[in-house]
């Protein structure tokens, strides 16, 4: 399966999973409405016909007396409870046969209603037809047993049709509400998938992108050392010091290999968020002093001047190899572009409760344009004489470094002449050691 097929078939993924949630969220929120919703509607009905069950209970041989009669009274000690008129009472025997269906013959549809004994102490909303009309009755059934022993069951029922119909329009809304909210949820999920995969087309594009750097920068070292052994193979008898220049060669180009391996190394470790950072209070301005001696006489033998101005006892919560790694980095980079005769300042300064760490040359200085682009992963500028110099990797390293210190570096130009590298690192990390 080609990337394009996969990034599809990944975000049509997403975005099912995300109607699918969305549709189960809006099922659930529409069934809470609409039960709330009947609960509400059938409210007073059901409270008349709980309260016609209680005086039943109370006096049954004289309840079930008065059905069979026609009479909706209930005699109790208080006097004779009348049950409203919107609740027909239909009294059946152990068979299901109503025994005073000759008091409904106006209503003759209703002893179509259902009935089975299971239903005895639940209330159900049926449906009758009348001329070819639905109509929907509430009904509650009860059991009765009179005094002899006599089982007989009342079914309670009061027309619904009117709650029935309000229900089903707070249906229609919820549906077409839902149905219209799940047509904006596909059209977003489209989009938002699209975000959901930009990880994986982000993954891919850096793979290609180290693959690329990684066969462009290993192809020249390896070309040399091999033409280098080649040549070496054709002079067996030779001494090593006739052919040392060759050796040399091998020896440079395995140096450059062993950096640009460790780079990427440090690169991938620096990127993942479970590097540990060996925290612990470093004086600056010791660090500095200890580390810049190589430096010095480095910058001295190709004719610049380094010079220091650090302010005493700066201590910062760092990991103390990562700020010497990354003091290198602008170190190396600041000699390697500074002309004979030129300056390099290295200086350290507390402002606002951070450690600001500055490094600053007079060389050949970078564009307007590869001022947004050196913290850049595998960016190199074309300096000297239309050729990119070093890995693209120094100054990304260094920004990795800041990054996972909660700092952050910036570049600007040096006026008259070159580049000023300055690092805002905090004075204290979380889950730093104590001071005591």
């Amino acid at each position: 399966m080609d990337r394009k097929n996969f990034l599809l078939k990944r975000r049509l993924q997403y975005m099912g999973i995300l109607f699918v949630v969305f549709l189960l969220l809006f099922s659930i929120f529409d069934l809470i409405v609409y039960s709330i919703s009947a609960s509400a509607l059938y409210e007073e009905m059901d409270g008349q016909m709980d309260e016609a069950e209680e005086m039943i209970d109370r006096d049954p041989d004289g309840a079930l007396a008065n059905f069979l009669e026609g009479r909706n009274i209930v005699y109790h000690e208080g006097g004779a409870y009348v049950i409203t008129y919107r609740i027909f009472l239909l009294v059946r025997d152990e068979g299901g046969n109503i025994l005073n269906s000759q008091y409904l013959a106006s209503f003759d549809y209703m002893l179509n209603i259902d009935f089975s004994p299971r239903d005895s102490g639940r209330t159900r909303t049926e449906r009758v037809q009348r001329n070819g009309a639905t109509l929907f009755y509430r009904t509650h059934t009860m059991r009765v047993t009179d005094a002899s022993g006599g089982d007989y069951y009342v079914q309670l029922a009061s027309d619904a049709t009117d709650v029935e119909a309000s229900l089903a329009i707070i249906r229609d809304v919820l549906l077409m509400c839902t149905a219209a909210a799940m047509l904006l949820v596909l059209v977003a999920g489209w989009y938002l998938s699209k975000s959901l995969v930009r990880g994986v087309t982000e993954a891919w594009s850096q793979q290609d992108e180290f693959i690329s750097y990684a066969s462009h920068e290993l192809r020249s070292p390896l070309a040399v050392i091999h033409s280098s052994l080649e040549l070496l193979l054709e002079t067996p008898g030779k001494k090593i010091i006739e052919r040392s220049d060759l050796i040399m060669n091998s020896l440079s180009e395995s140096s450059r290999l062993r950096k640009m391996t460790s780079n990427l190394l440090e690169m991938v470790q620096l990127q993942a968020s479970e590097m540990h950072l060996r925290l612990e209070q470093v004086d600056l301005e010791e660090l500095v002093n200890d580390f810049i001696e190589p430096f010095r006489y480095q910058a001295e033998a190709m004719g610049t001047t380094l010079e220091t101005r650090l302010q005493p006892r700066l201590t910062l919560t760092a990991d103390r190899q990562l700020l010497t790694e990354l003091l290198a980095i602008l170190l190396e980079n600041a000699i390697k572009y500074t002309e004979p005769g030129g300056m390099i300042r290295v200086s350290a300064r507390a402002e606002d409760n951070r450690a600001v760490l500055a490094v600053s040359d007079s060389g050949i200085g970078i564009s307007d344009e590869a001022m947004d682009k050196i913290f850049t992963r595998f960016y190199r500028e074309e300096r000297h004489q239309g050729k990119a110099d070093g890995s693209g990797l120094g100054l990304y390293i260094a920004s990795l470094i800041t990054q996972r210190h909660g700092g952050r570096i910036t570049a600007e130009h040096n006026r008259p002449k070159g580049t000023v590298f300055t690092v805002s690192l905090p004075l204290r990390q979380r889950g730093a050691p104590s001071d005591h």
